[in-house]
């Protein structure tokens, strides 16, 4: 309905009540920026100066919020004589100043219509005479489709899609600790970020998510008042900006067990591949209730003889930083195909390494060990993960902030170290697996009669260059366009034909044609 003046008689919020700002005391912009009103209330600076009477509030409005898509709102000038006031509309990202001035009925009310799943400003401004007093104030507006709920948990044309590391699993949690991992995206497969997903446990909003791509909420599992068993609620909700959201519910059943308690077993490896050496450990091991990850490996270290050298505690901030092992690195031997893109990439190179320990900066500036639980590298430490019965705990080695290993997105990097993003390839688990490359052509020259032409294709991702050959006398269209049957040529790294890695068709040149 209308969004009217709060009682009072003449809607003018009172000095001090629900129209008075928050801190900021007599609303006059701060040095360097507007005055953006927070959700809550009108605006109302103190009364013996001339201010702007208004119910208007920067924040989220839906259908069931204002009638006809028009959004109805007081706003006048008070506290003085020979005032006026003057009031813009514009879409957020419309290159414009102002926008369109807006003008009140007898009462003072402003009716502009809005358009669904769009964002405004509206702008005021309050004069005295011909003299602005004061800045502008600035109302943030975003006008989108009621999110889904339990009752309608798909609202728009094209709903996102979410996915959790629960899905498929109704087994029973017994550790009090769960990492619930969310993955939402558009329904262009575009990444939704955190900012754009709400996720609750028993109704209570769950805050400070780790992770980049895929997000990570820590749950604490509560016991029941009575008895061991209880099923607690999760709810997930996640929108894009179209006005498109999905609304995901899901039931963790969850069986109390004692802290300290045996609380089954995970599986534990130790990868050392990018070094030539494989697994170097591979064990199932048992563990207790209200023990980190940090706490299970110090003890599997103790049982095999080795030396953990970390910084932390096994509590907080643990960091592993070197394995202290007779012999363990005396026959390493990194793989030439890895250690080219490490070279390609630039990373900074290190004489450290000794043949007793593997660690942080052996080999590269970029080395060290990382862990991955169930194939997805956590976003946080060891001390802050709590392994649950069934697990799979890899404790990998890295010779380029994770790049080899699949665990780059983790570090947290940013892109800044070398200058690949990816290596197109995974060193683990004792092999090597082939990722897909990004191919974009970027050379041609055409055969001529009596000389062949060629293609030459280069890898975004790890600049790997593959080169096809066009014969003498031919038409000079590609081989991989015509059959998609392609035989190297020319292949510099390891990634052999574009059609075994994926080549995906970007013409640079604009005489390439399908």
């Amino acid at each position: 309905g209308d969004i009217t003046p709060e009682p009072g008689g003449d809607g003018t919020p009172e000095p001090g009540g629900d129209g008075t700002p928050e801190p900021g005391g007599d609303g006059t912009p701060e040095p360097g920026g507007d005055i953006t009103p927070e959700p809550g209330g009108g605006y109302t600076p103190e009364p013996e100066e001339p201010y702007i009477a208004t119910d208007l509030y920067s924040g989220i409005y839906t259908p069931a919020d204002i009638e006809n898509d028009t959004l109805v709102f007081y706003a006048y000038p008070a506290g003085g004589d020979n005032l006026s006031l003057k009031v813009y509309i514009k879409g957020r990202y419309d290159n414009v100043n102002n926008g369109e001035l807006l003008y009140p009925d007898e009462q003072s009310y402003f009716r502009p219509v809005l358009s669904i799943n769009n964002e405004y400003i509206i702008t005021m401004y309050l004069y005295r005479g011909s003299e602005l007093c004061g800045g502008a104030v600035r109302f943030y507006i975003t006008y989108r489709n009621q999110p889904a709920d339990e009752d309608n948990p798909v609202v728009g044309e094209h709903p996102p899609v979410i996915t959790t590391n629960r899905d498929g699993d109704d087994s029973v949690i017994t550790s009090s600790r769960f990492l619930l991992r969310v993955a939402a995206r558009t329904w262009e497969g575009n990444v939704i970020y955190a900012n754009h997903i709400v996720v609750t446990l028993d109704g209570v909003v769950q805050t400070n998510p780790t992770g980049s791509t895929v997000f990570e909420y820590h749950l604490v599992l509560t016991p029941p008042n009575v008895g061991d068993d209880i099923d607690h609620v999760v709810t997930i909700l996640a929108w894009d900006d179209e006005g498109n959201s999905t609304f995901r519910k899901l039931i963790l059943p969850y069986h109390r067990v004692g802290e300290g308690d045996e609380n089954g077993s995970i599986h534990i490896s130790i990868d050392a591949t990018t070094l030539g050496l494989g697994i170097i450990i591979d064990d199932d091991y048992t563990v207790h209730e209200g023990e980190n990850a940090a706490e299970v490996l110090l003890r599997l270290f103790e049982d095999y003889g080795i030396e953990a050298q970390f910084s932390g505690t096994p509590k907080l901030n643990f960091y592993l930083r070197r394995i202290v092992w007779g012999d363990i690195a005396y026959s390493v031997d990194i793989p030439p195909e890895l250690w080219e893109l490490i070279l390609r990439d630039g990373i900074t190179l290190t004489d450290q390494h000794d043949r007793d320990s593997i660690g942080e900066f052996d080999f590269t500036r970029c080395s060290g060990w990382m862990y991955c639980i169930n194939g997805m590298y956590p976003g946080i430490g060891l001390s802050e993960y709590y392994p649950i019965n069934g697990d799979e705990l890899c404790l990998r080695f890295t010779l380029a902030l994770g790049k080899d290993i699949g665990g780059y997105d983790a570090t947290g990097s940013g892109g800044s170290e070398g200058s690949l993003s990816s290596y197109c390839g995974l060193w683990i688990d004792g092999g090597f697996i082939q990722l897909e490359h990004d191919y974009e052509i970027i050379q041609r020259v055409e055969p001529t009669d009596d000389e062949d032409g060629f293609i030459e294709y280069r890898c975004s991702k790890c600049h790997d260059i593959y080169r096809e050959v066009l014969p003498a006398g031919s038409s000079g269209q590609s081989a991989f366009f015509l059959s998609h049957t392609l035989v190297p040529q020319i292949c510099i790294g390891t990634a052999g034909s574009p059609e075994n890695s994926g080549l995906k068709r970007k013409a640079i040149n604009n005489d390439i044609k399908d």
